[in-house]
């Protein structure tokens, strides 16, 4: 059976570059384009192998692990350890459904392949055929991961958070809320809306007084008012966009420490940042703060 290695190449560049986008997507991790070029690129040079006997040890297990971690970091270049194990995770996922929408599509068409060390090529296969089995992977994907976030916020999911600050501590019941994406544009961190009243023993007398002021807050002002203090170096200005808000702001700070407590496991967390929300966010009290899906 001759295998002719442009098909080779154009199978697996197809593939990786539409699963490493769908991973930045559901990994919640944006990339540039030509990153996502270069590692799909570098990945679909791997099938090549076959043509090599002499690297065919680069099949083994600990090898194609060591392979995909690479292809994570070429893609993403994540920065912390959670957002790259994160999304090997994602990558897994989406590697797993999309092999077996693939296979699915090709064993009920005609095609000729070959599987060789765990690696399965195709011969004969179309584009048309390699763009349905891309359409069917997406389409389960989109899915399933609707079908998960839904079961998710089916049940209100509620901590214990405790916010400590120069010794100071606060302490609320926070929500965990599908809906909250956001995320600090500096860090990256994740971020926990949490209600004014409930933290303002945390702040500042010079917050404090800004905010208590009628309309909204004065955030230059705030910051010419903060300058000589340590607390200009927490401050975060958070955009976001909500129903009948466009290009919000929120005023947000680096803490300490958060603690966030579900029964009896408590995690211990530094790289979190708060958005101060002046008004209620539970009208009947249940809980003071949203928390980023992330952090669970």
């Amino acid at each position: 059976m001759v295998v002719y290695a442009e098909y080779v190449f154009l199978e697996n560049f197809i593939m990786n570059f539409v699963i490493l986008s769908l991973t930045a997507k559901f990994g919640k991790y944006p990339t540039k384009k030509i990153k996502l070029l270069i590692a799909s690129s570098i990945s679909a040079l791997y099938a090549f192998i076959i043509f090599f006997p002499s690297l065919h040890f680069l099949f083994s297990i600990i090898m194609k692990i060591a392979c995909s971690m690479i292809i994570i970091v070429l893609a993403f270049t994540p920065y912390s350890f959670k957002d790259f194990f994160r999304l090997l995770g994602v990558f897994y996922l989406i590697t797993l459904i999309f092999g077996g929408a693939g296979f699915a599509i090709f064993y009920f068409s005609n095609f000729n392949g070959i599987i060789s060390n765990g690696i399965f090529y195709i011969t004969n296969i179309s584009i048309k055929n390699i763009f349905i089995a891309c359409g069917v992977g997406y389409i389960l994907i989109n899915f399933c991961w609707g079908y998960i976030q839904k079961q998710f916020s089916k049940e209100k999911i509620l901590m214990q958070v405790k916010i400590e600050i120069e010794g100071t501590t606060a302490e609320v019941i926070g929500m965990v809320d599908t809906g909250n994406s956001l995320k600090d544009p500096i860090s990256h961190y994740p971020v926990i809306i949490v209600e004014y009243d409930a933290i303002i023993d945390l702040l500042p007398p010079e917050v404090q007084r800004l905010f208590s002021c009628e309309g909204k807050p004065n955030y230059t002002q705030m910051a010419l008012l903060l300058n000589d203090s340590s607390w200009i170096t927490r401050l975060r200005m958070i955009p976001y966009n909500a129903l009948g808000t466009e290009n919000g702001m929120l005023l947000g700070f680096k803490p300490d420490y958060v603690y966030i407590q579900k029964e009896t496991d408590i995690k211990n967390i530094n790289e979190i940042i708060i958005a101060i929300y002046e008004r209620k966010l539970s009208k009947a009290g249940e809980y003071r703060a949203l928390l980023h899906p992330d952090l669970i």
